[in-house]
């Protein structure tokens, strides 16, 4: 009787087990069918708040390019992107609300369009009032161009006549002895060059202290160039450039009288040696003396 009794409990239990276990296995079923419907019916909604997004974004961009006012409409795009980014978070009883908002924003892009026809007429008129102010402004701008270019014109002209010009340029050779011989002469004994040059005057030049290279070039074309005697180089018009001496002088407008020595550093071999006078923006002018 005891075994019996036994049997009878566990069988009970075990029916109410199985009954309990079918009863949670209906219920989940019936709660994912819910949360199925429910990620539909929110999936349509997003889908729709995004085509309203994509679509009020469209009609900013022409408000603005018709010249509308868009702030409001701005506020609003922003907005509906914030309910975009918090949309998959809500519960089922928002999706009516929603739903409701959808709605709305569909009547204010129709809205939306009404106003841009509006500003389409406006722009028209606008348009035809302003073609001849806009012939007027491109005979303006083109005679403003015209009047930069014959400025650019006169600065260049004015640039130019204000460069230095070379009036005269003796070369001296000076010996060891104190005599001097002027423009030919042999290297024996020969201790220092002596360069005179004369600037001429010009009104035109501006009042300041400026650089002058000079290169003596040898009869190989090779300059001259001692870095312990003031040697260096300097780009002109794009390219190096070495100098043998560099003198600052001081241009006043007034002739300008120029002395500069270069003690010899190697012995001169026979031939023409070309002097040549630079500036950075030009060349000044050339002078030239003869080893015998």
């Amino acid at each position: 009787m005891k075994e019996k009794k036994i049997i009878r409990i566990l069988t009970i239990t075990i029916i109410i087990v199985i009954g309990g276990l079918l009863f949670f296995i209906y219920k989940n079923n019936e709660s994912e069918k819910i949360r199925v419907k429910q990620e539909i019916e929110l999936d349509n909604v997003y889908v729709e708040l995004d085509s309203v997004s994509i679509a009020l974004g469209e009609k900013i961009l022409t408000i603005s390019q018709l010249g509308g006012d868009i702030d409001s409409l701005i506020i609003l795009k922003e907005s509906i992107e914030e309910e975009k980014k918090a949309f998959r978070t809500r519960a089922y009883a928002q999706i009516n609300r929603l739903q409701g908002k959808v709605e709305g924003y569909k009547e204010l892009l129709l809205a939306q369009d009404e106003e841009i026809e509006r500003l389409k007429i406006v722009n028209e008129q606008l348009f035809e009032e302003n073609k001849e102010q806009k012939i007027e402004i491109n005979n303006l701008n083109s005679t403003i161009s015209n009047i930069n270019q014959s400025n650019k014109k006169l600065e260049n002209k004015i640039k130019e006549a204000s460069q230095l010009e070379l009036k005269d340029i003796e070369i001296h050779g000076v010996f060891r002895n104190g005599t001097k011989k002027l423009n030919s002469f042999k290297n024996r004994s020969l201790n220092k060059l002596d360069i005179n040059f004369i600037l001429e005057e010009n009104e035109l030049s501006l009042i300041e202290v400026i650089g002058i290279y000079i290169l003596i070039e040898k009869p190989n074309n090779e300059v001259l160039y001692d870095i312990s005697k003031g040697s260096g180089s300097f780009t002109f018009e794009k390219r190096e450039m070495f100098y043998t001496l560099k003198e600052e002088v001081l241009i006043d407008r007034n002739e300008k009288k120029v002395r500069v020595e270069y003690i010899k550093n190697e012995e001169l071999k026979r031939g023409k040696y070309k002097v040549h006078l630079y500036t950075k923006n030009y060349k000044i002018g050339s002078g030239e003396f003869f080893i015998k």
